[in-house]
């Protein structure tokens, strides 16, 4: 329809746009994939683009795990889900597809690919920083406006990557102190908005960068780094171990000791048998509804038993505030409190040392206490990382009847609600969710025949072309892979173009027989 030269300036738009849109949602996300197909339609020259990728076995590879969902449609029971589920998939075809019957990239051209991206990383960021400081939230990470917290993290992960790969190519000092300013924003970031997911796998690339840079170095370089490595991972574990222990104080002061009475003579709820506490005082014991109820009344517009965003009682929230404090919990423990104190417990707030705490450290004391009650019996529901064992065991059940093909492309739904019935989870209705496990969930799927498929999808291109991948394809396989452990990430169109984006841009630059495809840059 265009001239050559018109085709691939709308094809760089496509993939430079998309490439820095994938953090602004579904709909910024769609319009470049609608860009690049309709460019593909209009460009023509169906023939050349065939014989692109009619011998390319790695081509055919990426579009396997497509083909394996819509087989699974021929045994499913549900052709609605199965349907949708194909509609978010269609990325790992479309993608693939795209990219290997187009002209590889020029050097000039991949980097400016990079920079588009790290350009929507810090736009992003810049949005979110900026919403969570100027609204309230129980949650930080729901400051993440446009997809989930979690594939967030995975995309300021690769960022962070690309940022260091270009920052090990430069020459100038100045351009490396920008760069490494902007790594030090995103790491702030993840700390700000409490991206945990996203923190843990920047310490697993951290290592795992460190690792291969150590083997390639001299001797005495090798030690030094090992020292740091060390250094920096034993850090990791002091400061776990420092919260557990403060997690687990009990405070042996008069104040902790269980009353009778309260001050104005009323006499306190019977003392709980569960010895929890909050800075080492105890939770439930000294307490006196009525006084509560009524001293909070008189200092606060919010009903005493509304419910917060964490489904939390206000009562519940101000037990805990004021043991916190080691006081009372009555009337004369409502009197101490100061108006920031009352505000604090409005905003869901259950100590008052989380109120100026780091959203990391915070998070790692609600993870503490969400596996104590686990560990005690009590419902998982609305606990990050424990509700995943439940998912876990589900999945596993579901498996265990169905070994070989699995349930079908559409059919995940309904076998994990048969499955969380007849295993008696403890999980609220809400949070019965599918596996958070990527393999699991190709399982469910697909059976062991279908895991067989993944696994040789993940592994033969990198076998193939080890020889020709940008190092960047390495750490985009580990944020990959890690991700796959704790994660569905590939039943989501957030998490699918990611993969389905990254995969296939490696993949196909080191599977081009262009010499100009695999130049670094």
């Amino acid at each position: 329809m265009f001239s050559p030269a018109v085709h691939r300036y709308i094809f760089l738009f496509g993939i430079f746009t998309l490439g820095g849109a994938m953090l602004w949602g579904e709909v910024p996300t769609s319009i470049p994939e609608i860009i690049l197909s309709a460019n593909w339609v209009f460009e023509g020259k169906y023939l050349q683009k065939w014989r692109r990728i009619k011998n390319n076995k790695v081509f055919w590879v990426l579009c396997s795990l497509f083909f394996l969902h819509l087989i699974g449609l021929f045994h499913t029971h549900d052709i609605k889900n199965g349907l949708a589920d194909i509609g978010v998939k269609v990325p790992l075809l479309l993608l693939p597809f795209l990219f290997f019957t187009t002209e590889p990239l020029t050097r000039s051209e991949l980097k400016g690919l990079m920079y588009t991206v790290i350009a929507g990383v810090v736009s992003s960021s810049l949005w979110c920083l900026i919403y969570s400081y100027t609204h309230t939230m129980a949650d930080t990470r729901t400051a993440s406006r446009f997809i989930s917290h979690i594939r967030f993290g995975l995309m300021i992960n690769m960022g962070i990557c690309i940022l260091v790969y270009l920052m090990m190519k430069e020459t100038r000092n100045v351009n490396r102190i920008f760069i490494t300013l902007i790594i030090a924003y995103l790491l702030f970031f993840m700390i700000k908005i409490s991206l945990i997911t996203g923190l843990v796998l920047f310490g697993i690339l951290t290592i795992a960068f460190s690792i291969f840079n150590i083997i390639r170095q001299p001797a005495k370089i090798k030690m030094i780094s090992l020292l740091v490595l060390v250094a920096i991972t034993l850090t990791g574990i002091l400061f776990l171990k420092q919260e557990w222990d403060a997690f687990r104080y009990v405070d042996a002061s008069a104040a902790n000791r269980v009353k009778m009475k309260s001050a104005s003579g009323r006499e306190y709820y019977k003392a709980s048998k569960k010895l929890h506490t909050e800075n080492g005082f105890y939770i439930e014991c000294n307490i006196q509804y009525q006084e509560l109820d009524y001293g909070w009344y008189k200092r606060s517009k919010k009903h005493i038993y509304s419910v917060d965003e964490k489904g939390n009682t206000m009562m519940w929230v101000l037990v805990r505030y004021l043991a916190s404090k080691g006081l009372t919990k009555d009337s004369a423990g409502m009197a101490m409190l100061s108006n920031q104190d009352i505000v604090n417990v409005e905003h869901g707030i259950t100590n008052y040392k989380y109120a100026d705490a780091s959203a990391l450290r915070n998070r790692v004391k609600e993870f503490f206490w969400e596996y104590r009650d686990y560990k005690e019996g009590s419902n998982p529901s609305g606990n990050t990382l424990l509700m995943r064992f439940e998912f876990w065991k589900a999945a596993v059940y579901i498996i265990e009847r169905n070994p070989v093909f699995g349930v079908g492309t559409g059919d995940a739904k309904r076998a994990f609600n048969k499955a969380y019935f007849r295993t008696e989870t403890k999980l609220s209705y809400d949070w019965r969710l599918r596996s958070h496990n990527q393999f699991l969930a190709i399982t469910v799927a697909f059976g062991l025949t279908g895991l067989l498929v993944f696994i040789f999808y993940l592994f033969y291109p990198l076998l193939k072309l080890k020889n020709k991948l940008n190092p960047l394809y390495y750490m985009f396989f580990i944020i990959a892979i890690v991700s796959f452990l704790t994660e569905d990430t590939l039943e989501t169109q957030a998490g699918d173009t990611f993969f389905a984006y990254y995969n296939s841009l490696f993949l196909w630059l080191a599977s081009s027989d262009k010499e100009k495809s695999r130049e670094e840059i």
